[in-house]
């Protein structure tokens, strides 16, 4: 069981709300719903804080409950422990093999002057050129941009290319899209939120300075013709150098 799937478990076993829950660790909803969606892992700490709230252990939550098992036992039982991993690794290497030749690389065609932004927004243009990245997936999409900024971090980096899959409305909130700010010329990927008359749009860094303060605070977009869901980003890469 994934870590999103066991605290839905473990909340709702307990009765509490995502709200309740989040208030407990001192978090906002909206970032809590990102992790429980699955859209954002945790952080270490949020995920101590988590098993303390929802009185399980770490090693429960996190599913490592072999390791205190494995603290346990004397030296050879651990030996023999290692053993059968090890070889039942061996196994499930050779069944899930695949052979990743420099020549199956999966080309994406990038627009290089349109840039998506994990920041504070990034100006774009119609007029772009194209280039071809490599990745060793291949995931059906509709735009290959690259990410600027660092907001979206531990999840999305700077430099990565986001595969962005058309739709015009946020069927996961909290859920990571592309979102385009026609009246400013910006556009941004963000954990999306539509609310009664304004867009939310969520950095998963939440970093803060030394007063406190979000470095990369809540972004506020007017629901109107100005503001335009570009799609869910499915997937984004690091490239990888193809040798010819």
């Amino acid at each position: 069981m994934n870590i999103q799937n066991r605290l839905k478990k473990l909340r709702l076993e307990q009765g509490l709300t995502q709200k309740e829950l989040a208030n407990k660790i001192g978090k906002s909803y909206q970032i809590y719903q990102t992790w429980e969606n699955g859209s954002r892992n945790p952080k270490e700490e949020n995920l101590r804080q988590l098993a303390d709230a929802l009185n399980v252990s770490f090693e429960y939550l996190t599913d490592t409950e072999i390791l205190p098992i494995y603290q346990k036992l004397s030296d050879d039982f651990k030996q023999q422990t290692i053993n059968y991993a090890e070889d039942k690794l061996k196994v499930q290497n050779e069944e899930d093999k695949v052979i990743q030749l420099n020549n199956s690389l999966i080309p994406y065609e990038v627009e290089e002057e349109q840039a998506l932004s994990a920041g504070y927004g990034e100006g774009y243009t119609q007029e772009y050129g194209k280039e071809i990245v490599y990745w060793n997936q291949q995931v059906k999409h509709d735009r290959a941009i690259i990410i600027r900024g660092n907001s979206m971090e531990p999840d999305y980096h700077y430099g990565q290319i986001a595969l962005i899959s058309y739709q015009n409305c946020v069927d996961v909130p909290g859920g990571i899209y592309a979102v385009d700010d026609i009246e400013r010329g910006l556009a941004y990927i963000k954990s999306v939120y539509v609310e009664d008359e304004f867009i939310r749009l969520v950095s998963l860094n939440d970093e803060e300075d030394f007063e406190g303060n979000r470095l990369f605070p809540d972004i506020l977009l007017p629901r109107n013709e100005n503001t335009r869901i570009i799609g869910k980003v499915v997937a984004a890469f690091t490239p990888i150098e193809k040798y010819f």
